[in-house]
Protein backbone atom coordinates (compact mmCIF):
# COMPACT_ATOMS: atom_id res chain seq x y z
CA UNK A 1 0.00 0.00 0.00
CA UNK A 2 1.47 3.56 -0.43
CA UNK A 3 0.78 6.09 1.26
CA UNK A 4 1.48 10.16 1.92
CA UNK A 5 0.40 12.93 2.30
CA UNK A 6 -1.57 14.48 -1.19
CA UNK A 7 0.54 16.65 -3.49
CA UNK A 8 3.91 13.81 -2.32
CA UNK A 9 3.67 12.33 -6.01
CA UNK A 10 2.00 9.03 -5.15
CA UNK A 11 0.06 9.35 -8.56
CA UNK A 12 3.20 9.98 -9.87
CA UNK A 13 4.82 7.23 -8.89
CA UNK A 14 2.16 4.71 -9.19
CA UNK A 15 1.44 5.64 -12.84
CA UNK A 16 5.27 5.58 -14.07
CA UNK A 17 5.34 2.10 -11.99
CA UNK A 18 2.19 0.91 -14.50
CA UNK A 19 4.12 1.54 -17.47
CA UNK A 20 7.86 -0.03 -16.89
CA UNK A 21 5.89 -3.06 -15.25
CA UNK A 22 3.29 -3.10 -17.89
CA UNK A 23 4.73 -6.40 -19.12
CA UNK A 24 4.94 -8.09 -15.99
CA UNK A 25 1.46 -9.47 -15.50
CA UNK A 26 2.37 -10.29 -11.41
CA UNK A 27 1.67 -6.43 -10.72
CA UNK A 28 -1.45 -5.54 -10.27
CA UNK A 29 -2.71 -1.84 -9.75
CA UNK A 30 -5.65 -1.78 -7.76
CA UNK A 31 -7.69 0.93 -9.35
CA UNK A 32 -9.89 3.08 -6.57
CA UNK A 33 -13.95 3.96 -6.79
CA UNK A 34 -13.53 7.55 -5.55
CA UNK A 35 -16.94 9.41 -4.79
CA UNK A 36 -15.31 12.93 -6.77
CA UNK A 37 -15.16 13.60 -10.30
CA UNK A 38 -12.73 12.49 -12.91
CA UNK A 39 -10.61 15.90 -13.41
CA UNK A 40 -6.79 15.85 -15.64
CA UNK A 41 -5.19 16.24 -12.48
CA UNK A 42 -6.00 14.23 -10.21
CA UNK A 43 -5.67 10.08 -10.03
CA UNK A 44 -6.98 7.45 -12.92
CA UNK A 45 -9.93 6.75 -10.55
CA UNK A 46 -13.47 5.66 -11.04
CA UNK A 47 -15.72 8.18 -10.78
CA UNK A 48 -18.93 7.05 -8.91
CA UNK A 49 -22.03 8.71 -6.77
CA UNK A 50 -22.80 8.29 -2.87
CA UNK A 51 -25.94 6.57 -3.63
CA UNK A 52 -23.70 4.05 -5.78
CA UNK A 53 -21.04 3.80 -3.43
CA UNK A 54 -23.69 3.53 -0.77
CA UNK A 55 -25.62 0.73 -2.60
CA UNK A 56 -21.91 -1.13 -3.54
CA UNK A 57 -20.84 -0.92 0.22
CA UNK A 58 -24.50 -1.98 1.54
CA UNK A 59 -23.93 -5.42 -0.92
CA UNK A 60 -20.42 -6.12 0.24
CA UNK A 61 -18.72 -5.47 -3.46
CA UNK A 62 -16.24 -3.78 -1.82
CA UNK A 63 -12.99 -5.48 -0.46
CA UNK A 64 -12.08 -2.21 1.00
CA UNK A 65 -13.45 0.70 1.35
CA UNK A 66 -13.36 3.96 3.81
CA UNK A 67 -13.84 7.49 3.90
CA UNK A 68 -11.43 10.40 3.92
CA UNK A 69 -10.76 14.10 2.95
CA UNK A 70 -14.56 14.53 2.44
CA UNK A 71 -14.76 11.03 0.40
CA UNK A 72 -15.59 7.91 -0.42
CA UNK A 73 -13.06 5.39 -1.48
CA UNK A 74 -13.68 1.72 -2.41
CA UNK A 75 -11.46 -0.96 -4.21
CA UNK A 76 -12.80 -4.29 -5.54
CA UNK A 77 -11.12 -7.67 -6.58
CA UNK A 78 -8.38 -7.40 -3.68
CA UNK A 79 -9.15 -11.41 -2.26
CA UNK A 80 -9.27 -12.29 -5.97
CA UNK A 81 -5.89 -10.83 -6.85
CA UNK A 82 -4.80 -12.66 -3.92
CA UNK A 83 -5.82 -16.00 -4.87
CA UNK A 84 -4.46 -15.39 -7.97
CA UNK A 85 -0.82 -14.82 -5.99
CA UNK A 86 -0.43 -11.20 -7.57
CA UNK A 87 1.61 -8.40 -5.92
CA UNK A 88 -1.22 -5.82 -5.47
CA UNK A 89 -0.39 -1.89 -5.66
CA UNK A 90 -2.54 0.05 -3.95
CA UNK A 91 -2.86 4.22 -3.42
CA UNK A 92 -3.82 3.97 0.34
CA UNK A 93 -5.55 5.93 2.82
CA UNK A 94 -3.24 6.94 6.54
CA UNK A 95 -6.45 7.70 8.24
CA UNK A 96 -7.54 3.99 6.79
CA UNK A 97 -4.51 2.14 7.25
CA UNK A 98 -5.47 0.40 10.62
CA UNK A 99 -8.51 -1.28 9.54
CA UNK A 100 -6.45 -1.93 6.32
CA UNK A 101 -3.69 -4.01 7.75
CA UNK A 102 -6.35 -5.45 10.27
CA UNK A 103 -7.98 -7.04 7.16
CA UNK A 104 -4.38 -8.08 5.15
CA UNK A 105 -1.91 -9.02 7.59
CA UNK A 106 0.64 -8.90 5.09
CA UNK A 107 0.18 -5.58 3.69
CA UNK A 108 3.52 -3.40 3.23
CA UNK A 109 3.76 0.19 3.65
CA UNK A 110 5.46 2.57 1.37
CA UNK A 111 5.30 5.85 3.06
CA UNK A 112 5.91 8.42 -0.28
CA UNK A 113 7.88 11.96 1.76
CA UNK A 114 8.42 14.77 0.42
CA UNK A 115 9.97 17.84 1.93
CA UNK A 116 7.42 20.42 3.51
CA UNK A 117 8.37 23.41 1.25
CA UNK A 118 8.32 21.44 -2.07
CA UNK A 119 5.14 19.93 -0.69
CA UNK A 120 3.89 23.79 0.01
CA UNK A 121 4.87 24.66 -3.45
CA UNK A 122 3.70 21.65 -5.16
CA UNK A 123 0.44 22.53 -3.60
CA UNK A 124 -0.15 26.04 -4.22
CA UNK A 125 0.94 25.20 -8.29
CA UNK A 126 -2.22 22.98 -8.21
CA UNK A 127 -4.37 26.01 -7.48
CA UNK A 128 -7.34 23.36 -5.88
CA UNK A 129 -6.67 25.26 -2.34
CA UNK A 130 -5.66 28.67 -0.66
CA UNK A 131 -2.79 29.23 1.19
CA UNK A 132 -4.75 28.63 4.75
CA UNK A 133 -5.64 25.61 3.56
CA UNK A 134 -2.68 24.30 2.42
CA UNK A 135 -1.01 24.82 5.62
CA UNK A 136 -3.73 23.09 7.50
CA UNK A 137 -3.21 20.48 4.82
CA UNK A 138 0.63 20.31 5.84
CA UNK A 139 0.10 20.31 9.58
CA UNK A 140 -2.28 17.33 8.96
CA UNK A 141 0.36 15.41 7.13
CA UNK A 142 2.78 15.52 10.00
CA UNK A 143 0.59 14.53 12.64
CA UNK A 144 -0.61 11.85 10.47
CA UNK A 145 2.79 10.38 9.31
CA UNK A 146 3.61 7.13 10.32
CA UNK A 147 5.98 6.18 12.62
CA UNK A 148 6.91 2.54 12.59
CA UNK A 149 10.02 0.56 11.67
CA UNK A 150 8.31 -1.52 9.40
CA UNK A 151 7.26 1.05 7.27
CA UNK A 152 9.36 1.68 4.44
CA UNK A 153 10.15 5.61 3.70
CA UNK A 154 10.24 6.71 0.14
CA UNK A 155 12.26 10.14 -0.04
CA UNK A 156 10.43 11.66 -3.24
CA UNK A 157 12.35 14.37 -4.20
CA UNK A 158 14.31 13.38 -7.03
CA UNK A 159 13.85 14.07 -10.71
CA UNK A 160 10.46 12.02 -11.77
CA UNK A 161 12.27 9.65 -13.72
CA UNK A 162 15.28 8.99 -11.12
CA UNK A 163 12.07 8.47 -8.55
CA UNK A 164 10.52 6.18 -10.63
CA UNK A 165 12.98 4.11 -10.91
CA UNK A 166 14.02 3.56 -7.37
CA UNK A 167 10.49 3.04 -6.60
CA UNK A 168 9.89 0.43 -9.30
CA UNK A 169 13.19 -1.01 -8.04
CA UNK A 170 11.58 -1.32 -3.96
CA UNK A 171 8.76 -2.59 -5.99
CA UNK A 172 10.53 -5.41 -7.40
CA UNK A 173 12.50 -6.52 -4.47
CA UNK A 174 9.14 -6.62 -1.90
CA UNK A 175 7.78 -8.95 -4.65
CA UNK A 176 10.55 -11.16 -4.66
CA UNK A 177 9.96 -12.10 -1.19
Amino acid sequence: MIIGPSGSGKDTLINGAKLLLNDEKRYVFAQREITRPQTGDSENHIEISKSEFKQKKLKNVYSLSWFANGLNYGVTRIDEYMRQEKFIILNGSRGALKDIVKKYKDTIIIQVEIPSELLRDRLISRGREDIRDIDARLARGVALRILDPTVINFINDKPIQESINEFVAILKDLSNH
